[in-house]
């Protein structure tokens, strides 16, 4: 039979892999913003606006190229709570240290069991609700 330390660090590890592919996805987006050549699937993935409509009335047309000529301030000024949940990398930042804690061999003589499961129990939350923004987005394309 499994113990809860096997199921906390299944939960763990799947949050540090969580992590590493939201915040590549994240990433490249920024990256994309940061060069000039934000198209409308990085700008839905930053700012968590979903129509191509509803970028154009914020960010303006696209060029020829379908490129939005806008800046990093521009999309944190427009990022709503779809874009957040989809990767924000203080949150991804604080879910994955609330993970490695957990991996940590050591936590159970802090006596601070409660207190990390309900840290590890928001981070998956918080993780898992970032799935199901990415999966909504998929499904609007």
């Amino acid at each position: 039979m499994l113990g809860p330390g096997f199921v906390q660090a299944a939960v763990a590890i799947a949050i540090l892999l969580s992590v590493f592919v939201r915040s590549t996805r994240t990433g490249a987006s920024w990256r994309a913003v940061d060069d000039g050549v934000a198209t409308a699937d990085h700008l839905r993935d930053l700012t968590g606006i979903l129509t191509r409509a509803q970028l154009q009335e914020t960010f303006g047309p696209p060029t020829t190229e379908g490129v939005y000529p806008v800046t990093r301030a521009e999309v944190r000024r427009e990022r709503g709570g779809v874009g957040v949940l989809m990767g924000d990398r203080w949150l991804d930042g604080a879910c994955a240290i609330v993970a490695l804690v957990t991996l940590l061999p050591i936590w159970p003589i802090w006596g601070g069991r409660s207190v990390l499961e309900l840290a590890l129990t928001l981070a998956a939350g918080y993780q898992g609700a970032g799935w199901a923004a990415t999966v909504l987005l998929v499904g609007k394309r």
